[in-house]
């Protein structure tokens, strides 16, 4: 069978609305990401400062798109758990659906690591490295989600793309070690250091996450060629 037969040929009834399922799930999750995009814009756009009650609701709309995201994560869980698959999938499928779950439960943190501590005022300092490296995290959740997407039309496209995404967590990485030494060179109180490196870790974990995911997707894919 060649790597460019897609999945939906290769994998039967369950497994294709595994796939579907799949696809929904990512939207719910992108709608987080996207949120937490926003939120960060403003912040650093200072428009929060000067209506406290806008940032409050867009942290609390990140809230409930991670929650319907949750629904989503328990559903697709629950009907894993009731198909039949072959090659050992079900447990690649879970694996795969809890690793990104991490991506929205790291979104959600993210935001409310802002909600609680006192960065937002000192974020701005930083936005010459912090706009790109929220882009790229952005971006590896856009990589996985076009794998993703790919896989009912072409499998070799959906591992090349699934290889995109450990390329772009890279580069975020690399940001990500700027930023960090770039606070500590700036930042005279402990709290703040600890609280702006807590939050960009919280944004790298997003990365890691759509990473992480991107290999289970490998992994699933090689198996339903074998």
């Amino acid at each position: 069978m060649s790597l460019k037969d897609s999945l939906s040929r290769l994998f039967g009834g369950r497994e294709n609305r595994i796939l579907r399922l799949l696809k929904d799930y990512l939207d719910s999750i992108f709608r987080v990401v996207n949120e937490l995009k926003t939120l960060l814009s403003m912040v650093m756009g200072k428009e929060a400062f000067s209506s406290p009650s806008v940032l409050d609701t867009k942290i609390e709309m990140i809230s409930v798109y991670e929650s319907l995201a949750d629904d989503l994560h328990l559903e697709s869980l629950l009907k894993i758990c009731n198909g039949s698959f072959f090659s050992g999938l079900r447990e690649d499928f879970i694996r795969l659906f809890d690793s990104m779950d991490d991506i929205a439960d790291s979104a959600k943190e993210s935001s409310q690591i802002i909600s609680r501590s006192g960065i937002g005022k000192s974020l701005g300092k930083y936005s010459a490295l912090l706009y790109p490296y929220m882009d790229t995290v952005v971006k590896t959740v856009e990589a996985l989600g076009e794998a993703i997407k790919s896989l009912e039309e072409n499998s070799s496209d959906a591992i090349r793309k699934s290889i995109k995404v450990k390329e772009l967590e890279e580069q975020a990485d690399d940001i990500k070690l700027r930023l960090i030494k770039e606070i500590f060179s700036r930042e005279n109180d402990a709290l703040t250091i600890f609280e702006l490196k807590d939050f960009i870790l919280a944004l790298d974990e997003i990365a890691d996450a759509a990473a992480r995911s991107s290999e289970i997707l490998i992994m699933i894919i090689v198996k339903a060629m074998a």
